[in-house]
């Protein structure tokens, strides 16, 4: 109180109200603690204790008027409870397993499912959901564990419009049929593996084909592995038939489905097949903004870090002319998407094959994930399908995966009294690990990699008829040769076959115009180009596509002497790729073998056809031995 001010002292008779208040509350706790049994233990509790008013008449009688009045609605919640008092023994587990059990079909996609994996899945849910034997039961799509981003994204926004349930939802008991969708193997099926011996009946629908390990044809009632770009295609072709029209978001799912695995119909596993059956979903409506939208890879956090942790490491290795590059990253948890990884570091080295490995933590456990992919080009000489199956893994030939576990032994504690050695972390060692394991890849690799294709075994023989004139004919004769043959130049030999020069269709042209007809005939030797890159018989085929792409699309092959031995074209070298199954040049004889045809020099209009036939320094030709280095 201010100073000066008088304090009222309180009066005794408040002092004594307030306490008998405050006991008579402690009482009347008391009384209802020791009434209710609150203070007993569990097993005194007896549930017959009637002491003590608990409810009046009157309560008891508008209570049960109310529940007269308002019935309750059954819900999950209220079966359970009911489960619960009938069965008082029984466990919680069993109760529940009773009470979501009921007779289902389950399609099952691949762990870490992908657009197709979950496409196809969906595609035979409903096309079971429609087919006599099936229908009766309802059709779960589920997912054994995980999915790509992009997938995750869409179930995000799709989820309950599409028929996934969660794996711990089923009772393997109540299974009849298993559906198995982009897989024949049981190794990419991870949890869900035990139901296939729980099914009545297993169904397989897959497109990778020569699977080796694993695979679930002994065990699977139906088993189709067809040769298309897609497994969504296979099913869509089902539904067609069937006549089942799927809504627009099934459609637009389907879609994205065969655009994944397709590349948008740009992979060299696609077929007539796969675009027939896209056509016929973009019939159905399906949305293409939609599409747009998720067909989108977004790159997260961990893949940037991933990314920026494998490009210091990248090292690149040619062998017998395959550039093959090579990687290994150490995360500290699974980074979803690595595939997307690979397939960026593949166009950032420039490189013919990739092949990555990443180290991840699960539980105490460290894994490797192995992924390779090839350039179509490259796709000619190595099968990373068959490389993978080596460590129990699988997929297409330019595009496969694996995943090994690693054997790392524990780091002992050292004793704190002696001196501390200097210990290798962990994850350097599963580092260290993953790089053993890629060096064994690039082995089995580089034996897949046959010698490299030559300028011998690639040219057209000098003696082919349109190839080459002699210097002393005329340049009429030239013309006459050009037009039969549908050639644009000639190759200039003299009378011991060595090469002189070249003579072009436009040289000639140039030269008719401003000759005077009643003048002696003009020579070859007068007005062809003496300056030529030359090869030899032994340069490799990488040489000589470095030559097509910035000299000339014709190049001649000379031995020591200079002797006219034949010429390598740019048809020639699309051959030696196996690009095309036929490949004929323009305006070329029908009676003529297309190998042996001259290529067409199509170059640019404002090219300058006397710069571009100047000698040209040419790149060192390839080191005789077959596996080089690369900075």
């Amino acid at each position: 109180p201010p100073s000066g001010a008088l304090v009222k002292p309180l009066p005794v008779l408040s002092v004594v109200k307030g306490m008998s208040a405050m006991l008579s509350l402690v009482s009347c706790v008391a009384y209802v603690v020791t009434t209710r049994g609150f203070l007993l233990p569990s097993a005194e509790k007896a549930p017959h204790r009637q002491e003590g008013p608990l409810l009046s008449s009157s309560s008891l009688r508008s209570s049960s008027s109310s529940r007269r009045m308002s019935p309750q609605r059954t819900t999950p919640t209220t079966r359970y409870a009911a489960a619960k008092r009938r069965h008082p023994t029984s466990s919680s587990k069993s109760t529940n397993n009773a009470m979501i059990s009921e007779p289902c079909n389950v399609v099952l996609t691949t762990t870490n499912c992908d657009f197709d994996s979950l496409a196809a899945a969906c595609a035979l849910a409903r096309l079971w959901s429609k087919t006599p034997g099936k229908s009766e039961v309802p059709t779960h799509v589920v997912l054994p564990r995980g999915a790509m981003p992009s997938v995750a994204r869409f179930l995000t926004y799709h989820k309950h419009v599409l028929p996934v349930r969660g794996f711990k939802t089923i009772d393997a008991d109540d299974i009849r049929a298993v559906g198995v969708v982009d897989a024949s193997s049981a190794a990419r099926l991870g949890r869900a593996t035990p139901w296939l011996e729980k099914a009545e009946s297993v169904h397989v629908f897959d497109h990778h084909l020569g699977v080796q390990n694993g695979s679930l044809a002994s065990v699977a009632d139906e088993f189709h592995v067809e040769a298309v770009g897609s497994t969504t295609t296979m099913i869509v072709e089902r539904l067609r038939d069937a006549k089942v029209e799927p809504d627009q978001a099934e459609a637009t799912l389907y879609v994205l489905g065969i655009r994944a695995d397709t590349g948008g119909l740009a992979y060299e596993s696609t077929t007539l097949r796969d675009a027939e059956a896209l056509c016929w979903l973009l019939a159905k409506d399906a949305s293409q903004a939609a599409v747009a939208e998720f067909s989108l890879e977004r790159v997260s956090t961990e893949q940037r870090q991933a990314l920026a942790e494998a490009l210091p490491r990248l090292k690149t290795v040619t062998c017998r002319g395959v550039s093959v590059a090579s990687v290994a990253v150490s995360t500290p948890r699974y980074v979803p998407g690595l595939a997307g990884i690979a397939d960026e570091l593949l166009s950032l080295a420039a490189a013919d094959v990739l092949i990555m490995a990443c180290t991840t933590s699960q539980g105490n456990k460290r894994w490797v994930d192995l992924i390779g992919r090839a350039r179509p080009k490259a796709g000619q000489s190595v099968d990373l399908r068959a490389v993978m199956h080596h460590f129990g893994g699988g997929g297409h030939q330019r595009a496969a995966a694996a995943a090994l576990s690693l054997d790392l032994e524990p780091q002992e504690p050292q004793d704190p009294q002696e001196p501390q050695e200097p210990q290798e972390p962990q994850d350097q060692g599963a580092l260290a690990a993953a790089n053993e394991v890629l060096e064994q890849v690039k082995e089995i690799l580089f034996e897949q990699i046959p010698p490299e294709l030559t300028a011998g075994d690639l040219m057209t023989p000098g003696d082919a008829p349109g190839i080459r004139i002699d210097a002393d004919s005329t340049v009429d004769e030239a013309k006459d040769v050009l037009l039969s043959y549908g050639g644009t130049s000639l190759f200039v030999v003299d009378k011991l076959g060595e090469l002189r020069g070249q003579i072009k269709l436009n040289d000639i042209v140039k030269t008719q115009k401003k000759h005077n007809p009643k003048a002696e005939p003009r020579r070859v030797k007068g007005h062809m180009r003496s300056e030529l890159t030359r090869v030899r018989p032994t340069d490799t085929i990488a040489y000589l596509e470095h030559l097509l792409q910035t000299h000339v699309g014709r190049i001649p092959v000379v031995d020591e002497d200079n002797v006219f031995l034949g010429v390598v074209t740019r048809l020639d070298v699309l051959n030696a790729h196996r690009l095309y199954d036929r490949l004929q040049v323009a305006n070329q004889r029908s009676d003529l073998p297309s190998r042996r045809a001259e290529d067409h020099d199509d170059l640019p209009e404002d090219h300058d056809d006397d710069v571009l036939f100047e000698e040209k320094a040419a790149p060192p030709a390839a080191a005789p031995a077959e596996i080089r280095l690369l900075d």
